[in-house]
């Protein structure tokens, strides 16, 4: 039998587990790490008017560094997992406060993930975001590794580096967004819009300053579909590429008209290295 301690039964069957004589357990002795126990009468799950009942939602409170999610299962590849909201900073007793979707899903947390100070990481398959399975956790836009997309979360919402702003006087076309200096739009700033963030990639020109010198502005096509197979990525470091104007580095021998119909490419692509540092042929485009 494998017991993992993300799903909720587990709680229930330690008892009788030590009853049995598992040499492991030992009255009121939590692991190593610590543990884990459902607390709806401390924690409120609720979103909004939502109650946490009506959201799926359970609330455990754990202790050291133990998580409700730890220990995913893979079934056939496909990551099998709770999804949980971290809920502000350790309580009076130390313990720190989660909200947990109350059935498995197709995501699994992450311990190796790279992420940013404050956010932890999932790994998940198929089109549903963690937030799609939890209502009270926040992610940054999914990274594509193979068949899973990887994602960085947290139980606080993380503030948006940029601005959807219709101001900005773009195309209908293109999507207007004002951004402090060098930053750039990404969909996961699109916010409760960004569902589909995972599956579509905003292309975004070079930046043209604002009449602020401390921000951008940015006319971004949205969405952009990557095609399979496709290998031109969004370059804003392509050398001699104005203000308004959008550059690409190709790591193979497609073009961005190729992977991007409304792009248009009237000079003949060079060959040089991509922002990154790989070798690839750069393009400064428009869109049409």
């Amino acid at each position: 039998m494998v017991i993992t301690k993300n799903h909720p039964p587990y709680f229930a069957m330690v008892p009788l587990l030590c009853g049995l004589g598992a040499s492991a357990c030992t009255d009121n002795q939590p692991p190593a790490n610590g543990g884990c126990v459902p607390d709806p009468a401390t924690i409120d799950c609720a979103a909004g008017d939502a109650s946490a009942e009506s959201l799926g939602l359970v609330a455990y409170s754990c202790t050291g560094t133990a998580r409700p999610d730890e220990n995913p299962i893979y079934l056939d590849g496909v990551p099998q997992g709770l999804v949980c909201a971290n809920q502000g900073g350790l309580g009076n007793d130390g313990t720190q406060p989660y909200c947990c979707s109350a059935l498995v899903t197709s995501c699994a947390y992450d311990p190796v993930a790279i992420c940013d100070p404050g956010t932890y990481g999932y790994q998940c398959r198929g089109a549903d975001r963690p937030e799609a399975l939890n209502a009270t956790v926040y992610c940054n836009q999914g990274v594509r590794d193979g068949d899973l997309i990887k994602y960085c979360c947290s139980g606080s919402r993380q503030p948006a580096d940029c601005i959807q702003s219709d101001s900005v006087g773009c195309s209908a076309a293109l999507m207007g967004w004002l951004c402090p200096a060098g930053n750039v739009p990404t969909a996961q700033d699109l916010g409760a819009n960004k569902s589909r963030a995972d599956l579509y990639y905003q292309l975004c020109p070079i930046p043209t300053p604002a009449s602020n010198p401390n921000y951008d502005t940015f006319c971004c096509y949205t969405p952009g579909l990557v095609p399979i197979g496709g290998t031109c990525l969004q370059d804003m470091a392509v050398p001699d590429c104005q203000p308004g104007r959008f550059g690409f580095a190709c790591y193979g021998p497609d073009t961005p008209e190729q992977n991007y119909p409304p792009m248009h490419c009237p000079d003949p692509g060079s060959s040089g290295v991509s922002a990154e540092g790989y070798p690839a042929t750069l393009y400064c485009c428009d869109f049409q």
